[in-house]
């Protein structure tokens, strides 16, 4: 009985760790792609602000410090600024990213240990080989986009 319940305890705690891993990869995921058109952007999104002024249909961006009317010398200096800035915030950006990326992949592989504890030897065989055969297509697929 204790035994039973044990078992029913691991597989429960497994489904929500893979359940929850799905979760936070497709997060993760969906955030990058929010971020990739985020990081295309030609401003700053702290130095730009909707003209109310206009109808919705002429809206349009405007940047706050151009509403001061700078000259063209401190123009150039605000957009070295500015450019600081973007560059600083890509560099902390792809620091975040590595982060996350390894803690997704070593909960990844924490969670396939786990599935493979439970299964039979024979099992836990065929499963790390059809691990290892969705891992390759999934590098094929990525070193293609990449040479996209």
């Amino acid at each position: 009985m204790v035994q039973e319940s044990r078992t029913k305890l691991t597989t429960v705690v497994l489904l929500l760790v893979v359940f929850g891993t799905g979760f936070l990869i497709g997060f993760a995921v969906d955030n990058e792609g929010m971020s990739e058109a985020e990081n295309d952007s030609s401003m700053v999104a702290a130095e730009v602000e909707v003209d109310t002024n206009v109808s919705e249909v002429e809206q349009r961006r405007r940047r706050i410090y151009d509403q001061v009317e700078p000259n063209e010398e401190q123009l150039r200096v605000i957009d070295s600024i500015v450019t600081v800035h973007r560059g600083r915030t890509n560099t902390l950006d792809e620091e975040m990213r590595a982060q996350l990326n390894s803690g997704f992949r070593l909960i990844l592989l924490e969670t396939r240990e786990a599935i493979k504890d439970v299964l039979t030897s024979e099992q836990a065989v065929e499963y790390q080989r059809l691990l290892e055969e969705n891992d390759a297509r999934r590098d094929a697929r990525e070193n293609e986009d990449e040479g996209n």
